[in-house]
């Protein structure tokens, strides 16, 4: 026997099931807010059996045509009568009745309910995580929450509910259905998932060859892999960024997503033209192009073009960095939050900027981990924490290296590891700090190389090759001329000659 999916106990269906859940949830009253009652409101009628209801609203039955042709009529109409679901949901909301005369008055009140305003927020959060709802209607509800226009937010969510969104849903089918809504505003075909997905759980074959082949054949998923494999340097040790905009164009011009936002990237930083206007031009023109497919990435690098003038205007505009920071923190993009933070922390708002750093850090992103640590550790907002501090450096570590922020390991070295920590109970450990002070040098923090010297200082005869290697390093980077005089003052005190004077001067 097939099985359905149950169309009122999840977040990712726009149905109408979900939707009589939600107006309860949202319901002063919960005892005149019965899903029968709900129902009754939604196509203003008198009575209806409860078994009835309940198969429509779990969705194991498809809503009747009677039922359909209520929203049918409204459709064609104009959604002339629509006030009186508007009505008849706003007493459901309030649990009382309203004494509301006439279409304008019933629209005025919804854009001053707090109720209203929450469930259409609710029903947008759940039309967004619904794959199968097209991107442009999502758009337009965003669109008038925004201008607080909830009646038409309400017509066009319970039209799509009750007369587009199938039901029942056959658990198969639904596996199937996602993909295919997933790939449905690209040019990129189920089979040509299928070859790759094929391709990376193969044992025993030529993966290199393999990929390089199905890129040849176009298909997207291959050229996107090798696209960005050629941006980070991976396939040859160096990025060659000529190479990975031959491979993403394959992959763009089926409606990649990502594809096409690493093209956009690639022109922004100037990796494909030394035209500044060039850079531009076809940096924005990529972006645009990505947004439209879905891309979140496009969206919050938009934002931060509006906000450092790298776009056609060549003007800052902090409105439109906002609005476009936001919209891509609406999908729990972290870097819009970090760039949100950034903004209100440049500001002198570090409360707003540390709930933004937290909001990502609790997705565990590494740099806001660092950041909400460093918050608490020095007590900037809130009070001081240091055994919050302590965690958020530890979570900060728990990535791919690559992702890795090369602060927390530092931190954790030099507060916490090197000398102990007597509030959290940590005694020193030296084996722990040299090892993170390494990992931090690794990632390119000049800092780390000379903590490590200070440390190979304490037994200067032993660790003779491990300080000129450090003091090479360090002498290599702009950080040295800082500290140039301390060390050398350091240095000049042990009774051995570590390092050549050329390296100190």
């Amino acid at each position: 026997m097939r099985k359905y999916l149950k169309l009122n106990n999840n977040d990712n269906q726009l149905s109408l099931g979900n939707i009589c859940r939600i107006i309860k949830n949202n319901s002063v009253s919960k005892i005149f807010a019965g899903q029968t009652d709900i129902f009754c409101a939604l196509f203003n009628i008198d009575t209806i059996s409860d078994s009835t209801v309940n198969n429509y609203c779990i969705g194991y039955r498809s809503i009747g045509p009677d039922y359909k042709n209520i929203y049918q009529t409204f459709e064609k109409n104009g959604y002339k009568g629509f006030e009186n679901i508007a009505l008849n949901i706003i007493n459901i909301l309030e649990g009382n009745i309203k004494n509301l005369e006439n279409e304008e008055e019933i629209k005025k009140y919804l854009t001053q309910s707090p109720q209203v305003s929450k469930l259409c927020l609710d029903l947008y959060n759940l039309a967004k995580n619904d794959i199968s709802v097209p991107r442009t209607l999502t758009s337009e509800i965003n669109k008038l929450i925004v201008q607080k226009n909830y009646y038409e937010v309400l017509e066009k969510i319970l039209t799509y509910a009750i007369l587009v969104k199938p039901q029942p849903i056959y658990i198969d089918d639904n596996r199937y259905e996602l993909v295919e809504n997933i790939l449905n505003d690209t040019n990129i075909s189920v089979k040509e998932l299928e070859k790759m997905l094929k391709l990376q759980m193969q044992d025993g074959i030529n993966y290199t060859y393999s990929i390089k082949k199905l890129s040849r054949e176009g298909n997207p998923y291959a050229s996107f892999e090798l696209g960005e494999m050629e941006y980070k340097g991976t396939m040859t040790g160096r990025p060659r960024y000529i190479e990975s905009y031959k491979y993403l164009k394959v992959a763009e011009e089926k409606n990649h997503p990502r594809a096409t936002w690493l093209i956009a990237k690639m022109f922004l930083e100037g990796k494909l033209t030394s035209d500044k206007e060039e850079s531009i031009e076809e940096g924005f023109k990529y972006l645009k192009k990505a947004e439209n497919l879905g891309s979140t990435a496009a969206i919050n690098t938009l934002g931060t073009c509006y906000l450092t003038a790298q776009n056609p205007n060549h003007k800052i505009d902090e409105d439109k960095a906002l609005t476009y920071f936001h919209k891509a923190a609406s999908h729990n993009y972290v870097y819009a939050f970090n760039n949100l933070g950034k903004y209100y922390e440049q500001k002198g708002d570090r409360k707003t900027a540390f709930n933004y750093y937290l909001k990502s850090a609790e997705l565990e992103e590494s740099w806001a981990c660092n950041k909400v640590g460093e918050y608490y550790r020095l007590g900037l907002y809130p009070e001081k924490n240091l055994s919050k501090a302590f965690n958020y450096y530890n979570i900060s570590l728990d990535v791919p290296l690559e992702l890795l922020n090369p602060w927390a390991p530092f931190n954790l070295a030099k507060y916490f590891y090197l000398e102990g920590n007597l509030e959290l109970g940590l005694e020193p450990n030296e084996n722990k700090a040299i090892e993170y002070f390494k990992l931090s040098a690794q990632k390119g923090i000049p800092n780390a190389y000379e903590e490590l010297i200070y440390i190979y200082l304490k037994k200067p005869e032993t660790n003779i090759s491990l300080i000129k290697d450090c003091l090479t390093k360090l002498s290599k980077t702009s950080y040295y001329d800082k500290i140039k005089d301390k060390l050398t003052e350091k240095l000049s005190k042990t009774k051995i000659i570590i390092v050549e004077k050329s390296i100190l001067n």
